[in-house]
């Protein structure tokens, strides 16, 4: 059982751009480092603190736009939706707000610093063993689309038993994990997959056997027009291939050599037992129970292979319900409130820094001194993404611009900037009723 309490920091973290801060212990950091330094009238930095409450405000509503707009696009593909609608959507529509919701819930997830798992990152993670010795298949063909994005990276200290000590004794272990993974997919059609199938030159058996398999999978019927929305914390980069929905529980190799030379040296004896008695046997009540005694021969072994195979399916399904975080519109949401985060992070610091400089700073210069800050303060190696908070700070009056140097601009005017920018987001209701729309 992998511990949380063992995560430890991995060092591949430190090229990333998500900020493992909270946001409230972030701006608390900022003023304290404003009265060390003194670097900051202490007029503006009694307003610095009220400042940073209303970015936090002003943003929320405009994500809250955000999320209205995408719920309305994720409404015809909503496998928990609860409520009668008599909107009717073509497929033309459908297409084009699958298209739309792919691309923005994209866009969401760099915003929340998230990396895309591109298709040779997946195909590695699903060839990797995985880390709790189970073996699983996934077949990829059954999905039209599917969007994977992590981030954060760690590594758990664990136990394992190896090859090398005969499986007699447990080794220590780091596994690297992704501290948070979001999914999102979509199935294919039955006549899209079989056409997919038939072109792949599969024989009659296996195309039936694939084809079944889908079905069974597909239990409520028209699954294939719902886009399934995951979201997993910690989960072991080689164990990616039980968070799909198609995943097959497969024996391992040492479970088939231990199955076989268990079983099959059962199997043998209960035969050869069986024929010595038959040979021997003059009477119908003997004869009864020889096949009783093989019969009870082949049980044992039946019941080993099921109660190895029930054994994985209990660590899968409480492996899947320790690390599960969120679904569908709940993954919107959750995503949302991430994102949100990270804007407001990057742009109090960055406002931070130009404020205590107090004159125009290079890119460049602002980036070194948000990394030194953060890397001083919290001990984190990370890539900040300053050009973005630039630009917020740019658009929402909050700095001045000058060729490729930006100043802070002072505290009372952003105050008044962002008055402004909060009366005017609220002015705009027809926006607004337009994403309440039905």
């Amino acid at each position: 059982m992998l511990s949380r309490n063992n995560i430890l920091h991995h060092p591949d973290s430190n090229s990333k751009t998500f900020i493992p801060v909270s946001r409230r212990e972030l701006v608390a950091c900022l003023v304290r480092q404003g009265r060390i330094s003194r670097k900051i009238d202490a007029n503006s930095l009694q307003q610095l603190r009220t400042l940073f409450e209303v970015i936090q405000t002003i943003y929320h509503a405009r994500y809250h736009r955000y999320y209205l707009s995408l719920k309305k696009a994720y409404r015809p593909f909503n496998p928990d939706k609860d409520v009668v609608s008599k909107r009717q959507w073509k497929k033309d529509e459908k297409r084009c707000l699958q298209k739309k919701l792919f691309s923005e819930m994209s866009a969401l997830l760099q915003k929340g610093n998230y990396e895309e798992l591109d298709e040779v990152a997946i195909n590695e993670a699903l060839n990797d063993e995985m880390s709790r010795g189970l073996s699983i298949g996934v077949e990829l063909d059954d999905y039209q689309q599917v969007l994977i994005y992590t981030r954060g990276r760690g590594l758990i200290k664990t136990q394992q038993r190896h090859w090398k000590t005969l499986f007699l004794k447990k080794l220590p272990v780091d596994i690297p994990i992704y501290r948070r993974l979001t999914m999102m997919f979509r199935f294919r059609s039955e006549e899209a997959l079989l056409e997919i199938l038939k072109k792949q030159g599969l024989n009659r058996f296996d195309l039936w056997l694939h084809m079944r398999r889908h079905k069974r999978l597909m239990q409520e019927k028209n699954s294939d027009d719902y886009i399934f929305l995951r979201q997993f914390r910690d989960i072991p980069c080689s164990d990616l291939e039980m968070l799909f929905p198609n995943s097959t529980l497969r024996f391992t190799l040492f479970d088939k050599i231990k199955l076989t030379a268990t079983g099959g040296a059962g199997t043998v004896g209960g035969i050869m037992a069986f024929l010595s008695k038959l040979t021997l046997a003059v009477k119908p009540l003997t004869i009864i129970i020889a096949l009783l005694g093989f019969g009870s021969v082949l049980g044992r072994q039946v019941k080993n292979v099921l109660y190895q195979q029930n054994h994985y399916k209990m660590v899968l399904s409480r492996s899947l319900y320790t690390h599960s975080l969120d679904i569908n519109v709940g993954v919107i949401a959750t995503l949302l409130d991430q994102a949100l985060d990270e804007d407001i992070k990057e742009v109090a610091i960055a406002y931070f820094i130009l404020l205590e400089n107090g004159d125009y700073m290079s890119v460049d210069a602002v980036k070194e001194k948000a990394q030194d800050f953060l890397q001083k303060h919290f001990k984190l190696g990370v890539n900040f993404e300053i050009s973005d908070a630039l630009t917020k700070l740019r658009k929402d009056g909050l700095a001045l611009q000058k060729g490729s140097t930006f100043k802070a601009v002072a505290t009372q005017t952003a105050s008044k900037n962002l008055e402004k920018l909060w009366y005017d987001l609220y002015s705009a209701t027809e926006s607004l009723a337009f994403l309440l729309e039905d």
